[in-house]
């Protein structure tokens, strides 16, 4: 069960991971998550992503292989995992097929206009990272009710600050798809071209979306 994510910014890919991972018996991994582990313990590999982070700059690809290659090579991902968000090129791509199989890729898919309403209106985490949502959609057909935390401005899982990124705005948030665009619309046809490629379309929230998710999953199994 060695499962991809993918998904424009604020389609739900670490939201649906994180949910899903636990039900198969499997690790959710992502590389952001797995960069601020890095961090926090000052590896050596920490250390590189460190310099990078602070001078604006992108985790050049050898690093971020590196990195998965550590993580997927633990006990916990024997059984298998589900990679959030990685790859993001064809070259990780075809470097993640020389270190291990990938059962399936699910790409998400969601209106632009929704998208951009969802993301300004999300809130993280500061400490964990989970994700919470303000914002009620309820056209096009698809509903999707807000996510919010049971204390106001408090996350339900370690009690940590929310907070909204600077960079999820309107103007920015349309920026960073024209790059996703660009960057993922390869990677796509990469997977569609090997047969692994699944197509779901975000619909509700994600105690609807994860059934449907399991099923399609369970299907193309």
């Amino acid at each position: 069960m060695k499962k991809i994510f993918l998904g424009p910014p604020g389609s739900g890919k670490g939201t649906y991971s994180q949910r899903i991972a636990p039900l198969l018996g499997i690790p959710h991994i992502s590389t952001g998550d797995l960069f601020r582990e890095h961090l926090k313990n000052e590896t050596h590999i920490g250390k590189k992503v460190k310099v990078f982070l602070e001078s604006g700059k992108l985790v050049p690809d050898d690093i971020v292989l590196e990195v998965v290659k550590i993580r997927i090579s633990q006990e916990d991902c024997k059984k298998g995992f589900i990679l959030d968000g990685f790859p993001r090129t064809i070259y990780q791509a075809e470097k993640l097929f020389e270190i291990t199989d990938i059962d399936i890729v699910t790409n998400l898919v969601i209106p632009e206009d929704i998208l951009i309403e969802k993301i300004c209106s999300r809130r993280s985490c500061k400490e964990c990272g989970f994700i919470y949502n303000l914002a009620e959609i309820n056209r096009e057909g698809i509903h999707m009710p807000p996510m919010h935390p049971k204390i106001p401005g408090k996350c339900d899982k370690c009690q940590g600050k929310l907070i909204q990124r600077k960079d999820d705005c309107e103007e920015i948030i349309k920026e960073r798809l024209e790059v996703y665009k660009k960057e993922i619309q390869p990677l796509i046809e990469f997977y569609k071209n090997k047969g692994i490629l699944k197509d779901i379309k975000i619909i509700g929230s994600p105690e609807v979306m994860v059934e449907i998710i399991l099923k399609e999953l369970e299907r193309f199994n």
